[in-house]
Order: C-alpha cells, then sequence, then structure tokens
C-alpha cells in the first residue's frame, strides 16, 4: 500500500506552518548585541568640535551602512548564514571596559569567525575604539589650553591609531563579500544538480520498475537532503516537483512493495528521532542555537520521505507539538529577558536624564566643571553594571546617553577657551601691575608708594587667573618686585628711627633752651630768641611717634610760659607764632609741596565744620517745634560759637599761608 499524494501535501503544509513560525520566532529571539560602552568627553574644551564630531559621524554612519547593507541581505541568506555560524552565538563581552590595544586585539579576534559574525563584531568594537581616540584627543586639546596654547595652534594626529582599526575592518569586509560569492556559486550549483536529479527521478518515474529503481531513488533522496542551499525563489518550485515525482514513484509502481514499506519504517524511525531531538533542545541555554537547529530539524524533517500511512498524522501530531512546545518554552525564556532588558532600558534612560541635567547647566568655575565631569563619570560607570536593553532601543538610548556626554564636553571646552581669552588678558594686566611694582622700588616718598604697592596687591589679587605655563613665572616677577620695596622701606625705617632718635634728643635741647629762656627779663630780648628756638624746633625733622605727642606738649607748654612771663597775649603771639612758624616752613627742603599740605588740611577743617554747622542749624529747627528742647538747643546754639570762632582762626591761617605762597 501507498500513502495519497493529498496526506504528504498536508504534512507538507503543515511542516511550512511550523518553518515558519519558526522562522519569525529565530527572528525575533536573536539575543541582543550587547549594550555599548560611554563616549569620551568630548571635550571638550580642547578639541575643534566641527572637525571631530564630522569625524565621529562619518565612521558612525560607515558602520551603519555596511549593517543596513547585511540586513537587506538576511532575507536571501538566512540558510547559507544558518550553516555558516550554526556554532556560534552572540558574544556576551563588555568592550566598554577594555583599552584601546585590547580593543584592537579584540578587532583581530573576530576574524577568526564568520566574516558576517566578524563584521558586526568589529563594527561594535570600532564604535567604542573611536571613542576612545576621540578622548584622547580632547584630553591632549585641554593639556594644550591649559598650558596657555590656542585652538589656532592646537595639532593631533591618530590617523595610524584610526588604520589600524579600519584596516581590520575592511579585511573582514573582503572576506564577507568573497563568502557571499563562493555562496552564490553554491547556490547556483546546486540549483543545477538539484534539477539533474529531478530529471533522473522522473525518468525512474516514468520508466518500468526494476529491482534498481528503489535505490536509485533513495541515492537520489539522500543526495537531495544533503544539498541544502538553493536560490530562494526557486525553492517552491523545487520541492513541488520533487514531491511530485516521489509520490508518483511510491504510488504507481507495484513491484518491491516490500522494499518499500521497509524504507517507510526507516523514515519512521528519522522522524521518531527528529521529535527526540527536538524534545531535548528544551534544554538548549542558547537561544540563537536553540532556533538554528530547529530550522535544521524542520528541514531534515520535510526532506525525509513517506512513513507508514497509519503513522503519518500521529507522527506529523507529534512533531508539530514538539515545535510548538518548544516554541512557547523558549518563548518564556525570551519574553523574561525581554522584561529584564525593558526594566535595563528603564534604568539607562534615568541615567540619560540626570546627564542631561548636568549637561545642560552653566557653571562658571572650574571647580564645577571638574565636580560634574567626575559626576557623569560616576553615572558612565554605574552604566556598564547595568544589563543589555532590546536590540531595537540599543543604538537610540545609547546615542542619547552619548549625546549629553558630548553636549556637557563642548560647553565645557567652550568654557576653558573663553577663560583662556580671558587668561590671556589677565597676563596683561599683571605684567603692567609687574612694571608699576619695579617702578616703585626706589621711589623717594615712602609713604605714598607703600599706600601705592598695596593697592598694586589688592589689583593682583582681583585679577583672574592666567595660563599656567607663564603662572608661576608671573607671580614671582611681581612677589620680587613687592619684596625689594619691602625690604627697602625697613632698611630705611631702621635709618629713619636712628634719625629720629636723634632728633628726639635734638628737641628736648630745644625744650631745655626754652626752659633757660624763662629766666631772661627783658621782653624784646626773650621774644627775639623764642623766634630763633622756634626756627630751630622747626629745622629738627620727626621723631618717634611714641615720643611724638609728650615732646610737642613740653615745647607747647614751654612757650605759653615764656608768653605768660611777659604778658604777651596769647592769641596775638599765637598768630605771629604761626606765620614765622609757615615762613620758617617753606624754608624747609619740599617747602612748597609742605605749604600746599597745609593749606589742604585747613579748606578740609574749613570744609568739616561748616557741615557740622549746617548740621546743627537744622537741628536746632527741628527741636524748634518739640516741647522741653530748650536745653538741647542751648547745646547746640554752644556749638555752632564754637565752630564759628574755629573757622575764623583757620581763615586767618589759610590767609597767612597764602601770603607766604605769594612770596615764595
Amino acid at each position: 500500500m501507498t500513502e495519497r499524494p493529498e496526506e504528504d501535501a498536508k504534512e507538507k503544509d503543515l511542516t511550512n506552518e511550523v518553518q515558519e513560525d519558526t522562522n519569525v520566532s529565530a527572528q525575533e529571539q536573536t539575543e541582543p548585541v550587547q549594550d555599548e560602552g560611554a563616549e569620551s568627553v568630548e571635550t571638550e574644551e580642547q578639541i575643534p568640535e566641527a572637525s571631530t564630531e564630522t569625524t565621529t559621524v562619518n565612521e558612525t554612519t560607515e558602520s551603519s551602512e555596511d549593517a543596513d547593507l547585511d540586513d537587506d541581505q538576511d532575507e536571501d541568506e538566512d540558510e547559507s548564514d544558518r550553516m555558516i555560524s550554526a556554532s556560534e552565538d552572540s558574544p556576551n563581552v563588555d568592550y566598554s571596559s577594555m583599552d584601546k590595544e585590547k580593543l584592537l586585539q579584540a578587532a583581530r579576534d573576530a576574524n577568526n569567525h564568520s566574516p558576517r559574525e566578524a563584521i558586526r563584531r568589529i563594527q561594535e568594537i570600532r564604535s567604542y575604539y573611536f571613542d576612545i581616540l576621540q578622548q584622547q584627543k580632547k584630553d591632549a586639546f585641554e593639556t594644550h589650553m591649559d598650558a596657555g596654547g590656542d585652538s589656532d595652534g592646537f595639532e593631533y594626529d591618530d590617523s595610524e591609531e584610526r588604520k589600524a582599526i579600519n584596516l581590520i575592518y575592511h579585511q573582514a569586509q573582503e572576506a564577507r563579500k568573497e563568502e557571499r560569492v563562493r555562496i552564490d556559486a553554491e547556490k547556483l550549483q546546486n540549483l543545477n544538480r538539484k534539477r539533474e536529479l529531478l530529471e533522473k527521478l522522473s525518468e525512474i518515474t516514468e520508466s518500468d520498475e526494476t529491482e534498481d529503481s528503489l535505490k536509485q531513488v533513495k541515492e537520489i533522496q539522500q543526495e537531495w537532503k544533503n544539498i541544502r542551499i538553493v536560490p530562494r525563489e526557486f525553492n517552491q518550485e523545487l520541492w513541488d516537483r520533487y514531491h511530485f515525482f516521489l509520490d508518483k514513484f511510491y504510488d504507481n509502481h507495484s513491484i518491491n512493495i516490500e522494499l518499500k514499506e521497509l524504507d517507510r519504517k526507516k523514515n519512521l524511525e528519522v522522524k521518531i528521532e527528529l521529535c527526540k531531538k527536538v524534545d531535548e533542545l528544551k534544554s538548549e541555554n542558547s537561544l540563537k542555537r536553540s532556533f538554528i537547529l530547529l530550522n535544521k530539524y524542520q528541514e531534515e524533517f520535510r526532506n525525509t520521505g513517506p512513513v507508514p500511512r497509519e503513522f503519518s498524522q500521529e507522527i506529523w501530531d507529534r512533531f508539530k507539538l514538539a515545535c510548538d512546545e518548544l516554541y512557547s518554552a523558549k518563548k518564556e525564556l525570551f519574553e523574561a529577558a525581554e522584561a529584564e532588558r525593558k526594566l535595563n532600558l528603564e534604568k539607562k534612560e534615568l541615567l540619560v536624564e540626570k546627564a542631561a541635567v548636568v549637561a545642560a547647566s552653566d557653571y562658571k568655575k572650574i571647580k564645577e566643571w571638574n565636580k560634574k565631569a567626575h559626576e557623569l563619570e560616576e553615572l558612565f560607570a554605574e552604566w556598564k553594571k547595568i544589563g543589555p536593553v532590546p536590540r531595537s532601543q540599543n543604538e537610540k538610548i545609547w546615542k542619547a546617553f552619548r549625546a549629553e556626554f558630548n553636549t556637557f564636553y563642548k560647553n565645557r571646552g567652550n568654557f576653558f577657551k573663553e577663560l583662556n581669552k580671558g587668561r590671556k588678558a589677565n597676563l596683561i594686566v599683571k605684567e603692567d601691575l609687574c612694571k608699576r611694582a619695579e617702578d616703585l622700588i626706589h621711589a623717594e616718598d615712602i609713604g605714598a608708594a607703600t599706600k601705592a604697592i598695596l593697592k598694586l596687591q589688592d589689583e593682583w589679587k582681583n585679577t583672574g587667573p592666567v595660563p599656567d605655563k607663564v603662572n608661576n613665572a608671573i607671580w614671582k616677577r611681581f612677589r620680587t618686585a613687592c619684596d625689594a620695596f619691602f625690604e627697602r622701606k625697613r632698611k630705611d625705617y631702621e635709618e629713619r628711627n636712628k634719625e629720629e632718635i636723634e632728633n628726639l634728643k635734638a628737641k628736648e635741647s630745644v625744650i631745655a633752651k626754652l626752659e633757660t629762656l624763662l629766666k631772661e627779663d627783658d621782653q624784646k630780648k626773650a621774644i627775639d630768641q623764642l623766634k630763633e628756638i622756634h626756627k630751630e624746633w622747626l629745622a629738627i625733622g620727626f621723631v618717634p611717634r611714641k615720643s611724638l605727642k609728650k615732646i610737642e606738649n613740653a615745647y607747647r607748654k614751654g612757650t605759653e610760659a615764656i608768653y605768660k612771663k611777659h604778658k604777651i597775649d596769647k592769641l596775638s603771639a599765637r598768630e605771629g607764632q604761626m606765620e614765622d612758624h609757615f615762613k620758617n616752613l617753606a624754608q624747609l627742603p619740599n617747602g612748597d609741596s609742605r605749604l600746599k599740605d597745609e593749606v589742604h588740611k585747613v579748606r578740609k577743617k574749613l570744609k568739616f565744620l561748616e557741615g557740622e554747622i549746617s548740621t546743627w542749624e537744622n537741628n536746632i529747627e527741628f527741636f524748634g517745634r518739640s516741647k522741653g528742647a530748650q536745653k538741647l538747643k542751648d547745646d547746640m546754639q554752644g556749638k555752632i560759637e564754637k565752630a564759628k570762632g574755629q573757622i575764623g582762626r583757620l581763615q586767618k591761617e589759610l590767609k597767612v599761608l597764602k601770603k607766604i605762597q605769594a612770596e615764595a
């Protein structure tokens, strides 16, 4: 008895159904590529952004185009790719933790795999490799700028390093092209051979059956089974013709029935074994390998000949059930893995948001930029600890994360560029401060020079930093000038202190003369000698500050005692003494300058007293509206009268000063 063609057709249709379902499942459940690593830091501050970013975009685009090219060819190459990479799974390698040399070696090792797998791995490796090169360029630029350089003078060449990884990648591309040519040629060869086998099978079917007929058919079946790769567009045509002739052979030939039945039993054993193999796949850990082998077993099931009619539906149901159970089991694993990947995606989206907050802020200080750069490094370290995300989101989430890094380091680069411009301007300011400090070292007026040098130091503190390469030198120059000035001042004060002690002794001698003069009874002689003594007093320079008040009081008391003895009006005496004082002052070194200082002091006192009088008069007017304020008004009026008296004396003093200035 032979199986009816429609039952074999039913088996074929159901097999196709499983094949299509499983192919879809295999595609859906292929493990995603591990997440890419993080960006460096475009740093920013250091690299001419346009050229660097263009290079990165071009490299990424090239990789994407290569990947798209492979994806476009997947539909035509599913079977060949399965055969080539049947023993390979997607790598689970953390390229983000590798340095440049290890990435280069990993790219070389990738070429030990099938060309298609090598290209996929190298594309991922190149992304991390170029990130490292980009970071190196940024670091070099930052070092250049910190050393006081400018962006126009920055040169950096990493072409040899880029050439090294690109050479490995191009080798993989060439191997892939050669492989495709070989596979295409093999497909055409297999197509022609299957057509030849169909012609032979047709001849056997149409000719009279002999004892060797079944043997010849089995040989054709075995060879047909061994030929696996043909152009996809011819698959259905070959399948239909092949089973048409097989069915015709088994149904139309009557001899060797026992051999045919024996062959059907062997086919049943083969299909039973295939059912067992599908069941065993449930314990396979790799989703990719599971579905590659499932596709293989389905193909073998389809190419195995008819089984005894009474087992036809049963064996098909058993095989289909095994496939369905495997798909369900693997789908649960896949969905669990996808759920974890989605959770990882949420974690990485949160990191992108955190990075965006850091990148969006505008920091004003170097410490703030460095602190935020450290925060980004911590975010990247956390990123690398998170597992993979859904493959469809892998590149998108990584680009979003890397974009925030690029934004941060670009802004940081702009900050340092502007900072370096400001540092150059600060250098000009500080060079001027150095020159002015150096000019003050030998200034004659130590007091004025001291005020000036202190003002320069304040200006220095308020001036921002200069380029690092000249920072120490410019500071040393300024400090040397300041130290030289204060050392000269110290020595000058030491000399001046000795002189002041001598002056104190001289003034004490003058006071002793006053005590002697007090014994003189002749008024005219006493006044004439007093004038000479006053000239001598004025001619003596400064005394130590701690003795100034005491010696001045002693001199004043001595002169007043002489005036009192000779009954000379104190005010008139003072006015005469004042005129003599200013005349003597005009004859001293820098007399003009000293008279000007006296005029300035008198005018300053006049202005102060006039202001006080105005305030007091306003207060009296205010108190005039209040009850019980007469005492306060009287006090204010007393102060006003006293101030007016002082103003009158100061005006006389100012008049005398102007007279002496005119005569000088």
